[in-house]
């Protein structure tokens, strides 16, 4: 393979693939999908941006220390807040690379996902006080 084709395929990846400096969160790399994921109109706008704009430096710290300890993390799932302030969540892989000084990402949406579970768990629990106040009946 080529690097061309190399660039290619890291920028029309149909996922969020990011660098990012592992002390300051800054972006240092990304591609197209990351750019559209996080509602940033092109790469160029991404990048002047860092993981502290889109989540909490709290977040940054536990993942950070987290790396450190383990080289690798997989599917981890973060709530983010994207560029118009909505809310997302995303599940991220990452690990460290650079000798130490970043952290790739790969990142996906799953906001349907996590809003799927959530209705789902209300369902359960309105089903569950249902069958409760059933069985107190028949009491």
């Amino acid at each position: 393979m080529t690097n061309n084709d190399y660039k290619s395929f890291f920028d029309d990846a149909p996922i969020a693939l990011l660098r990012t400096n592992i002390d300051t969160g800054r972006f240092l790399m990304a591609n197209k999908f990351a750019a559209t994921l996080f509602g940033c109109n092109s790469v160029e706008e991404l990048l002047q941006k860092s993981s502290n704009d889109f989540y909490s430096s709290t977040i940054h710290n536990r993942l950070v220390k987290k790396l450190k300890k383990n080289g690798i993390l997989q599917n981890q799932e973060i709530q983010m807040k994207i560029k118009n302030g909505e809310i997302i969540w995303t599940k991220a892989s990452m690990r460290i690379n650079c000798g130490g000084t970043c952290v790739e990402w790969f990142v996906f949406d799953i906001t349907e996902l996590v809003d799927l579970r959530e209705r789902e768990l209300i369902k359960m629990k309105s089903l569950s006080e249902k069958i409760d106040i059933r069985m107190a009946s028949l009491a």
